[in-house]
């Protein structure tokens, strides 16, 4: 019984499929928009400055984009009938 659960979680798996549209979206703009307050306060482009801008701003705001991705492929394998 078990093992016929499980193969047939695997096969749902297997069936989903997770875009990660918004969470590049959400990195660029979070990227952007640091790396323009940055720009502004030192007027320069260095390493220090494109790593910081990825850091500070396209990683926790990439974080709200991969949420939004989570969420759509729920609402996607509800929408599909393959959800409970």
């Amino acid at each position: 019984m078990t093992e016929r659960l499980a193969g047939e979680e695997q096969e749902v798996k297997e069936r989903i499929q997770i875009t990660y549209y918004f969470t590049v979206i959400f990195i660029a703009i979070g990227m952007a928009l640091i790396f323009f307050i940055l720009y502004q306060k030192i007027e320069k482009i260095n390493l220090f400055i494109i790593l910081l801008s990825a850091s500070a701003g396209g990683i926790p705001v990439g974080f709200i984009g991969a949420y939004i991705d989570y969420k759509v492929s729920v609402l996607r394998f509800k929408n599909r009938g393959l959800g409970q």
